[in-house]
């Protein structure tokens, strides 16, 4: 099946890059091994031609894996045509396997097997052309001409100022490591995102006069992404002895010309230099560990004489592998530091700003949003304006285009090299990130959902899709790409911000590379916005919404799409959509021909006219993995028996809905990971065979609930959910308390949320029993009683207790019966005995208290007081009396998808941390 002439056009498409076409291989491959579901023997498909597409597929992965940072000629344009392959291979099936769909939904079969086998055929041959013909060719020129590597541009050195503004406190905390008693020689590390003036604190500490006085010798080399191991040493040699105010040799052709042999001789120079001496050394800019892993041997490491090696890098886990003190993270400034460094720049240390330009001034310092490299780039403009209001009217309306400007895009390639450096299954996944609308404040469980349905996820043994992509987001934000704003108490990343440059570098990237389009509504109160992947095939085009009515007869293939428009959604022309968000719209019915949606959220008040005719689409839906439904209004969900033959779903998230019984077949729901919140749940032996991988549920009980008869409900079979962390439980009974011995959990629970339970406090050793638990939340009379004794022995995981508006007045506990206890939430409780010894409690970090009255929040002074006393200098403890705080029980979820333990707003707080 070897061919060696190109077959067909389809490798005529517009240049990419290899982020783009690695993005449509994964993307290929997750949509190629659902065919291999055994819900799906039904289709007419070859499997052993499909199991030899897959084989090309990894292939052509593992190519762009190993060579996504070589630069050689003979790349240039190979990458687009393996998208367009993948493109072409991904549509030609899922359009197969939908028109088989509605062929069989309405009896009948569809004739197109023979031409699907062509059509397969004609891409597979392509893809051996690109392996036979390219890829050979180019691993064989790459490998023997080693001067072809990284192509990622150089970083510019030193090019901050030494103005730096609140950092006064890490300077003197640096400097005391520095030059402290410790004898044998430490790492210290500066820690933060491209542009936060990593370099700049490390070049006052160096310039410092005491520095230069306590070590005998200082060198200093940047190292950046195309880092050379003889020209670092080659820096370093020919600083050492130089006149501090002498330029540094970085750039001097005579260094690459000196350095090109690699000659051992100038490490072992290097290393007699320094033997002996106090040194200090300063890598500037070090992304990997191969790098330090290359020269490290060139530094003295047994003289005990205090030497130093101070580091910066962008990248929080090389800091960590190369020393064990603790890092120095520079955050973003806040607004009146920003306007402080912002006004230095502009006035210098002397002059004061007049009075009239004071506020736009610091308008405009707001806007850089916290980053000093913009503030500088901004504040060396204004610094050279005119000081007139017209002139600084002038900046602030056009901040975004002076920065990514102001001296030949400097800020962006600064930026751009953090993107360059990502791993190649990082980049679709970070420029997935540009369609957010608000880039401040994005919720990371809904976006790992939506990169899983893209299928940008690569699988990892032994770990879901979802642990694979969350360990995707921890490696953005510990490369300061991601800005974490909110972490679960399970150490789960739950939301997280970009900062503006980066996001106006991801929509740009975006746009260079056509990953796909981001088109928003001009009505800036509307959140409709589209992404679109490109596209081979030509749909027709049919009605479409506003925000996609400007895109007139342009392919929408593989699109996202998000609209707020009231009107009905139609997309007949958008049958390979996979990810769909709807907010105050009628939801879609048969007509909208949507069966390949793989993510679909709504948010607004369902139609109730609506409901049944999207109910009869659901059986069509062959690869729906989440669905998030958010009612505004308090209408439950009786959720369709077609449900159960979801066999891809992942996620199931409503306001509250009712799950009807399995039907009578053998289907396992064995992807199916969150369910909530379900009302009047019975966990009959049926049910919790069909859920064995669950790991969140949420569950409900009312009084209007028909037939709530605890022995019924078997929930003593919750046990049997091996899988399940996170439990949430919401009792609304006044006449039927539920009973401890209807009640069991599974070991394997992590996170538990008790509300209006009712259950007796003796019994509560059944929960501290739970040898994993670690999250417990007690609210709105979880349980009965006044006085709480808990056992010695138990609760031995717990690090979050959440006490919330029960009637608990005498708790008599102390610090062993919490060992690991790290965050107390006390909320509407009026205790009048409290636990002893809290004071001296080893891993107590935080107190919260809230509406408790003064005996409770004078305990919890006492006990801050306690602590710092023991020298516990981070311990906080955080009192507030609010009069609009009223408990008010709510079991509405949070359509974010993060943990049900922060799932669920269980009361609404005037307050905000």
């Amino acid at each position: 099946m070897h061919s060696c002439e190109k077959p067909n056009s389809l490798l005529k498409l517009e240049a990419s890059t290899m982020a783009a076409a690695y993005a449509a291989l994964m993307s290929l491959l997750n949509t190629s091994e659902l065919l291999f579901h055994p819900s799906q023997q039904w289709l007419r498909i070859n499997i052993v031609q499909i199991v030899y597409l897959l084989q090309n597929v990894h292939i052509l992965q593992e190519f762009l894996e190993d060579y996504s940072h070589r630069a050689h000629q003979e790349m240039a344009g190979v990458e687009s045509q393996i998208e367009a392959a993948a493109y072409a291979a991904e549509e030609i099936i899922e359009s197969h396997v939908l028109d088989q769909i509605s062929a069989r939904s309405k009896g009948s079969e569809a004739d197109s097997s023979n031409s699907f086998s062509a059509d397969i055929h004609e891409i597979i041959e392509v893809m051996e052309y690109l392996i036979d013909n390219k890829l050979v060719r180019i691993k064989e020129t790459i490998e023997e001409d080693p001067t072809f590597i990284d192509s990622s541009p150089a970083v510019a050195s030193r090019s901050a100022p030494n103005t730096m503004v609140g950092t006064d406190e890490k300077l003197n905390e640096i400097l005391d490591i520095l030059t402290g008693q410790q004898s044998n020689r430490q790492i210290v590390a500066i820690v933060g995102m491209g542009g936060i003036g990593k370099s700049t604190l490390a070049n006052n500490l160096y310039e410092h006069p005491y520095i230069q006085n306590y070590f005998d010798i200082c060198a200093w080399a940047t190292i950046s992404q195309k880092h050379s191991a003889p020209k670092i040493i080659y820096e370093m040699l020919s600083e050492i002895g130089q006149s501090r105010s002498e330029s540094r040799l970085i750039g001097d052709p005579s260094v690459q010309t000196k350095c090109e042999t690699g000659d051992e001789q100038l490490g072992e120079q290097l290393y007699k230099k320094l033997f002996g001496r106090r040194y200090l050394i300063v890598l500037d800019d070090l992304w990997s560990i191969e790098a330090w892993d290359e020269i490290k041997r060139f530094f003295p490491d047994h003289c005990d004489n205090g030497s130093r090696i101070m580091i910066t890098t962008r990248v929080k886990n090389v800091a960590e592998q190369l020393t064990s003190c603790p890092l120095f993270e520079l955050d973003l400034l806040d607004d009146n530091r920003s306007w402080e460094l912002m006004r230095e720049k502009i006035f210098g240390h002397q002059q004061g700003c007049p009075p009239e330009l004071e506020e736009l001034g610091k308008d405009i310092a707001k806007n850089c949003k916290g980053l000093p490299l913009a503030i500088v780039a901004i504040g060396g403009l204004l610094a050279k304006s005119d000081k007139t209001m017209d002139s600084w009217k002038h900046v602030a309306g056009n901040m975004n285009s002076i920065i990514n400007s102001e001296d030949d895009e400097k800020c962006q390639k600064i930026l751009y090299l953090s993107y360059n450096n990502l791993p190649i299954h990082l980049k679709p996944c970070f420029l997935y990130l540009s369609v957010a609308r608000s880039p401040y404040n994005i919720s990371i469980p809904t976006r790992i959902k939506q990169w899983v349905s893209e299928g940008f996820v690569k699988p990892i043994r032994g770990k879901s899709l979802e642990e694979a992509a969350h360990e995707y987001i921890t490696e953005l934000v510990d490369r300061n790409l991601l800005i974490l704003r909110k972490r679960g108490v399970l150490g789960n990343l739950l939301r997280c911000g970009v900062h503006d440059l980066l996001r106006d570098l991801s929509i740009r990237e975006v746009k260079k590379i056509n990953l796909f389009r981001v088109i928003y509504d001009e009505n800036p109160e509307s959140p409709s916005r589209l992404c679109l992947r490109p596209s081979i095939l030509q749909p027709e085009v049919g009605y479409v919404p506003r925000a996609l009515d400007i895109l007139g007869p342009a392919s929408l293939s593989r699109p996202i799409a998000s609209t707020s428009d009231s009107t009905p959604f139609y997309a007949g022309h958008l049958q390979l959509l996979r990810v769909l968000e709807m907010s105050d719209s009628i939801l879609p019915d048969e007509n909208s021909q949507l069966m390949n949606l793989r993510f679909f959220g709504f948010q607004g008040q369902l139609d109730g006219n609506s409901i049944p005719r999207f109910y009869s689409l659901m059986s069509l839906f062959w690869n729906l993995q989440t669905l998030l439904i958010d009612n505004s209004t308090s209408a439950t969900l009786y959720l369709p028996p077609e449900i159960w033959c979801l066999p891809h779903l992942r996620h199931l998230q409503t306001h509250r809905c009712v799950l009807p019984d399995p039907p009578m077949d053998d289907h396992v729901m064995e992807n199916l990971q969150t369910l909530y919140t379900v009302v009047f749940f019975r966990c009959s032996e049926e049910v919790y065979r069909r859920l064995p991988n669950l790991k969140e549920l949420g569950i409900g009980y009312e009084d209007a609930s028909p037939g709530v008869e605890w022995p019924s409900l078997r929930l003593q079979n919750l046990v049997h959910l091996q899988k399940l962390e996170s439990l949430f439980i919401n009792v609304c009974t006044e006449n039927r308390p539920i009973s401890w011995k209807y009640l069991s959990f599974p070991v394997s629970l992590k996170e538990l949320t008790l509300s209006a339970c009712k259950l007796p406090w003796e019994d509560m050793s059944i929960v501290g029993s739970l040898p994993n638990l670690e999250l417990l939340q007690l609210c709105f009379n979880a349980c009965k009683g006044q006085t709480w004794c808990p056992t010695q022995g138990q609760f031995v995981k717990l690090k979050e207790l959440v006490l919330e508006a029960i009637d608990l007045l005498h708790w008599r506990a102390d610090k062993t019966h919490f060992p690991v206890l790290e965050h107390l939430i006390l909320e509407y409780l009026n205790l009048e005995e409290f636990p002893q010894e809290f004071g001296e409690h080893p891993t107590l970090v935080k107190i919260e208290v809230f509406s408790c009255g003064d005996s409770t929040n004078g305990w919890a002074a006492e006990v801050g007081e306690e602590q710092e006393s023991y020298g516990n200098e981070g311990f906080r403890v955080i009192i507030r009396e609010t009069e609009e705080y009223k408990p008010t029980l709510v079991t509405r979820p949070s359509m974010d998808g993060h943990n049900l333990s922060r799932g669920f707003v269980i009361f609404t707080r005037a307050h905000e941390d």
